[in-house]
């Protein structure tokens, strides 16, 4: 995600030098020390085992070979109710070889709903690590557990919080890690090195086929990631650095000229993302970019999948190109109409569209209580205030040899503009249309979940007029890439309260640290967790509650309320009272 932030400096002070309460909120929670783990594993399965898109009778299996010779391999898969596989529920063999990178995926069939499976893969006398995995409950269901995670840059530090999950889940079980996005990054390795030992492999912006495999591989070596997913199933979409920042249905904004065909290069992207990750193909006649689809949790919950990046999405507007227009008299007003407001804009395209309403509507009708989006950018609104008072010259020159156009951007944050235009703000019109069509389905109880951001968010979702309320938004904060406080520092909390002060459908903020949340569900409430990570430039870090909510039913729709963790400007923001 390009975010005009990132790279934004301010001076401390934007609401009064309230930065060391906001602050003090994550200091004051307890904390726990872990180190994660450093060690890599060696052999034929130097890339773990993982297992995803679980259903009521099966669920997806996946390993990689290690080769050390040409050709193919045949591999044994076996799936047992005990750790010990001295009774086997389902097996078999595959084959593997260099045309599938020698990733192994197969789905396990003939399990029970709603059980706890364990599984392991075999070469010759070779045995692979045992992973855990579960299949979909069926019928009364009356709790789940999620890790929510997103956004893990190798560069950019360790990822303790996979660590932490995994540590979470031997004491008390996910039921599912449920990743929206940005499961690794396409960046050359002179992008933002920040740990001498986490340099991208290949060094170079991944283009090509080979490209997107290596960095996949090196991902999946991480220890870290391979205890997670080996404790729980997977579900996963991607958003843009799977394929390249910033992407949409014609292109990206790191695609540029000399790097070939962008079709070539998302085909590259798609064919190596089902190849190492634990997803089910798409259903005959679908192209690899529909990666929407819905699980269903028993009679507790429907958790809907969305594509936002290569199916359908317009490309992005880039508001600094329209610096002398929006400023022109009557400018900001016919940009809005013309270019922001125009209706051909689209996110989801109608067939995606159609797919979620649909499913959405069918679980309200047979009276499910919880309905998730799994999506990939902010869906709340989230518009600029004024930033030019809250910035000086000598910040200005210090900013302006990374970001060309902070300029611009600070002349036109008066102008009430999207914050991310990335985000469903880049797409008002497109977003509008979704909420009618849920209007006109019922369903206006929906719990979004949301990545990219590399932020906690909690955001009520609003219609443009503000009579309609559609549901909550939880926005969950990065595995490792940084988040504004490596650019802003200490002034990060102040910028923090300044948006949520800003914008009324904001009801927390917290740019400070990586983490994941963690979301309980009931029949009657869903307890909310946002973990931090206290560093992801050290294998050595403290865990903690940075915040806490409950969701529950509110007529027809969702309210979150019950908040912890919060200093008391926090609490009146959230409140809306600042």
């Amino acid at each position: 995600m390009t975010k005009p932030f990132t790279n934004l400096p301010t001076r401390r002070g934007i609401l009064g030098g309230l930065a060391g309460g906001s602050l003090a909120a994550c200091s004051d929670a307890k904390r726990t020390p872990f180190t994660a783990k450093s060690e890599t594993r060696t052999g034929r399965f130097s890339h773990g085992v993982a297992s995803g898109d679980p259903f009521t009778d099966s669920v997806m299996l996946w390993t990689r070979i290690t080769p050390k010779e040409n050709g193919e391999l045949t591999v044994t898969w076996e799936v047992s109710e005990t750790d010990e596989f001295t009774s086997l529920v389902s097996n078999g063999e595959t084959k593997t070889g260099v045309v599938k990178d020698y990733t192994v995926k197969i789905e396990a069939k003939g399990l029970e709903p709603g059980k706890w499976y364990f599984y392991r893969f075999r070469v010759n006398d070779t045995v692979s690590p045992v992973g855990r995995t579960r299949t979909l409950p069926d019928g009364p269901t009356d709790e789940a557990r999620f890790a929510v995670v997103s956004c893990a840059n190798w560069q950019h530090g360790y990822f303790n919080v996979y660590d932490h999950i995994a540590r979470e889940a031997k004491q008390d079980p996910f039921d599912a890690l449920i990743h929206l996005g940005d499961y690794y990054y396409e960046y050359a390795a002179d992008a933002s090195p920040r740990l001498a030992d986490r340099v991208h492999d290949p060094k170079t912006e991944i283009i090509a086929l080979e490209d997107y495999r290596r960095r996949h591989a090196q991902y999946r070596s991480d220890p870290n990631l391979q205890d997670a997913t080996a404790q729980m199933p997977l579900i996963a979409v991607w958003d843009d650095h799977e394929s390249s920042n910033d992407s949409w249905k014609g292109g990206a904004e790191n695609h540029n000229d000399g790097e070939g065909s962008w079709d070539a290069r998302k085909e590259a992207a798609l064919r190596a993302y089902y190849e190492w990750m634990p997803l089910r193909e798409p259903k005959f006649g679908r192209s690899r970019s529909d990666i929407y689809r819905a699980f269903e949790w028993g009679d507790l919950a429907s958790l809907v999948c969305v594509e936002t990046r290569l199916t359908a999405r317009a490309e992005q507007i880039i508001v600094e190109d329209y610096l002398d227009e929006i400023t022109a008299p009557g400018g900001a007003d016919k940009f809005k109409r013309e270019k922001l407001y125009d209706p051909s804009r689209e996110m989801f395209g109608h067939d995606q569209q159609n797919f979620i309403v649909e499913t959405l509507k069918e679980s309200k009708q047979v009276g499910k209580p919880w309905r998730f989006l799994l999506n990939q950018v902010i869906m709340g609104r989230l518009l600029t205030p004024d930033f030019t008072p809250y910035i000086d010259e000598a910040a200005l020159v210090k900013i302006e040899k990374d970001w060309a156009g902070v300029r611009a951007f600070l002349t036109l944050s008066k102008y009430s503009l999207p914050v991310y235009p990335d985000s469903w703000d880049g797409y008002p019109v497109a977003r509008q249309n979704f909420y009618d069509a849920l209007t006109e389905a019922g369903v206006n109880d929906m719990v979004v979940l949301t990545g990219d951001a590399h932020e906690f968010w909690v955001n009520d979702l609003k219609s443009e007029n503000e009579e309609n309320k559609y549901g909550v938004e939880l926005v969950t904060s990065s595995v490792s890439s940084q988040t504004l406080l490596a650019y802003l520092g200490d002034a990060t909390a102040d910028h923090n309260l300044l948006l949520t002060q800003s914008n009324a459908d904001a009801r927390y903020y917290n740019a400070l640290v990586s983490g994941y949340i963690d979301l309980r569900l009931s029949r009657k409430k869903i307890k909310t967790r946002m973990v931090g990570v206290s560093t992801v430039l050290s294998r050595d870090y403290e865990a903690f509650e940075a915040a806490a909510f409950t969701l529950r039913k509110s007529g027809e729709t969702v309210k979150v309320g019950s908040p912890k963790g919060l200093n008391l400007k926090q609490r009146a923001l959230f409140y809306g009272l600042g």
